[in-house]
C-alpha cells in the first residue's frame, strides 16, 4: 500500500505522481508553481489530496473499473465548463473523461474505489433505480456539515498513515477499502436532492475542440478566425466559451497550452537530441527571444533552465 506526501515544482510531475490516472495538467498560472499532494492508494482504492497554488487545466480520464468522487476543499472549480458550488460533489466512472479548470490555491480531495463492489453495496442501500440516476449524473449537492466531517476524519487518518510510511498489511487495506465504501455510501444517501444532468456543456466542447485542432498542427498556430471557421461558430460564442470554461482568451489560453507541451517534449529529451530551438519550432514558437520569454513568465525559469532527461 503506498503511503506518501510529495511536494512538487512542476505541474506534470504532480499529474503523473497520481497512480491510476491518465491525466495532464496545463499551467496556466504564470510563475514556478509549488504543490503538494499527500495519496494512499491500495491494490482496490484510491484517496488523494492535491492543493495547487496555480491554475491549471486538468484534463484526461479516471481510473479503469473504479468509482471516483471529488470535491473542493478550498476554492471553486470549474468542471465540464460548470462552475461548482462548495457543498458539490464530482461523480467520475470507468476511465471517464473529464476536465476540470483549477483556480489558484485549489485543494481538491478525491477518492476511488471497486466500481462493481460500490454498486452491489449502493443498489442495496439506495435501491437499484435511485442508485441508477445518481451513478449517471455527473455531479450531486450534499450537506456542508457531511463534507467537513469528512474532511476533518480522513486527514486525520491520512496524515497517521503517511506518518507511518508504507504498509503492507491486508488487514488494514481491507479497513482502509470499508471505511471509503461508508463514506461514498452517506454521501449518496444525504445528498441534498438530485442534480439536472447535463450534456458535456457547448463552451466546454468547442474549448476541447480548440485545443485539439491547436495541437493537430502546432507549426501552424490557429488564429481566432480560424476556429471559428473550422468550428463553425462566431467569435463571441468561441470567446465566450473560453472566458466560462477557463476565463482566458482563446489565443492565450493556447499559447499556453503548446507552451505547457514545449516543456514536457524539454523534460522526456535530452539535449543531444533535441535543442530548445528545435523542440520550440516544433510546437509553433518562431520568434525564440519571444518564446524564452513568454516560457519564463509562466514558470518561472528559461527553456535552458529546465531539466533534461539522461
Amino acid at each position: 500500500m503506498l503511503c506518501e506526501l510529495r511536494s512538487f515544482q512542476d505541474s506534470q510531475r504532480h499529474a503523473a505522481a497520481i497512480a491510476g490516472w491518465q491525466q495532464v495538467y496545463d499551467q496556466l498560472g504564470a510563475g514556478r508553481p509549488s504543490s503538494e499532494l499527500l495519496q494512499v492508494s491500495g491494490e482496490r482504492f484510491q484517496v488523494f489530496h492535491e492543493v495547487l497554488d496555480k491554475r491549471v487545466v486538468q484534463h484526461g480520464q479516471s481510473p479503469r473499473k473504479r468509482f471516483c468522487m471529488a470535491f473542493s476543499t478550498a476554492r471553486t472549480p470549474v468542471i465540464q465548463g460548470c462552475k461548482v458550488v462548495s457543498n458539490s460533489v464530482l461523480l467520475l466512472r470507468d476511465g471517464e473523461e473529464f476536465m476540470l479548470h483549477a483556480p489558484e490555491g485549489l485543494a481538491f480531495l478525491a477518492l476511488c474505489v471497486d466500481l462493481e463492489r460500490f454498486s452491489r453495496l449502493a443498489e442495496v442501500e439506495l435501491g437499484a433505480e435511485r442508485f441508477a440516476r445518481f451513478a449517471a449524473m455527473p455531479g450531486m449537492d450534499v450537506p456542508m456539515r457531511l463534507l467537513k466531517a469528512i474532511s476533518v476524519g480522513l486527514f486525520r487518518d491520512l496524515d497517521g498513515l503517511v506518518a507511518r510510511g508504507s504498509h503492507d498489511d491486508p488487514v488494514l487495506e481491507k479497513r482502509i477499502e470499508d471505511t471509503l465504501m461508508a463514506v461514498l455510501l452517506d454521501l449518496f444517501l444525504q445528498a441534498n436532492g438530485e442534480k439536472r444532468r447535463n450534456e458535456l456543456a457547448v463552451s466546454t466542447y468547442l474549448v476541447k475542440r480548440s485545443q485539439e485542432l491547436a495541437l493537430a498542427d502546432p507549426q501552424r498556430p490557429l488564429s481566432v478566425l480560424d476556429l471559428c471557421e473550422q468550428l463553425h461558430v462566431s467569435r463571441k460564442t468561441l470567446q465566450n466559451s473560453f472566458q466560462r470554461v477557463v476565463s482566458m482568451r482563446p489565443v492565450e489560453f493556447l499559447r499556453s497550452i503548446r507552451l505547457n507541451a514545449v516543456r514536457r517534449q524539454l523534460m522526456a529529451s535530452s539535449a543531444d537530441e533535441s535543442s530548445v530551438g528545435d523542440v520550440a519550432y516544433a510546437m509553433g514558437f518562431r520568434h525564440l527571444s519571444h518564446f524564452s520569454a513568454s516560457y519564463y513568465t509562466l514558470f518561472g525559469e528559461y527553456p535552458s533552465e529546465t531539466p533534461r532527461s539522461d
